[in-house]
């Protein structure tokens, strides 16, 4: 074994701390790493979008359910099966709905590329939230849903007329 002093003396002591520093990284890198790994038991790595929002908070510390729910006739608003609908807005041509389901964002996304009642015309995800353009009922629905909890999601759809210059919300990606 060598012995090399930590201070080298042509570069100076800041060439050792930043020798070590990158092997700090490195080490922490790695350790971060390997802790992003999961096993749920079956040998299977857990998906890292599902692990990042597994660490939300438990849906059971969120208030998913505080508002009254209601049963609103707004043609063209499709949502997925347990959305719970608590307001309802229209505002001329568009009608704004909000409410939540014990979904994630991209359990929302998946089930409106799963049905056949609808037209996806647009649709993209960040994990945390997803949006949706469809065609239902000759309208077009613009959804946007969000993590509020590990399972639980807000969902605001804004429903309007068919056309490109209806009103609608536009995707968040489009705005750089």
């Amino acid at each position: 074994m060598v012995n090399r002093p930590l201070v080298d003396a042509a570069r100076g002591p800041a060439t050792c701390v930043r020798a070590a520093g990158g092997v700090i990284s490195v080490l922490l890198a790695v350790t971060l790493l390997a802790g992003c790994g999961s096993d749920d038991g079956d040998g299977a790595a857990q998906d890292p979008a599902e692990a990042m929002l597994a660490n939300l908070p438990d849906c059971d510390r969120v208030p998913l359910e505080d508002d009254p729910e209601i049963d609103p006739d707004v043609p063209g608003l499709v949502l997925p099966d347990g959305a719970r609908i608590t307001s309802v807005l229209e505002q001329g041509p568009l009608t704004t709905v909000d409410g939540t389901i014990r979904m994630t964002p991209l359990d929302v996304r998946a089930d409106y590329e799963n049905r056949d009642d609808v037209e996806l015309l647009r649709v993209e995800d960040e994990i945390f939230e997803a949006e949706v353009l469809v065609r239902a009922d000759g309208l077009r629905m613009y959804v946007l849903a969000a993590a509020l909890c590990d399972d639980g999601t807000s969902i605001t759809a804004v429903i309007g007329p068919d056309s490109e210059d209806a009103g609608l919300p536009e995707f968040r990606s489009d705005h750089g």
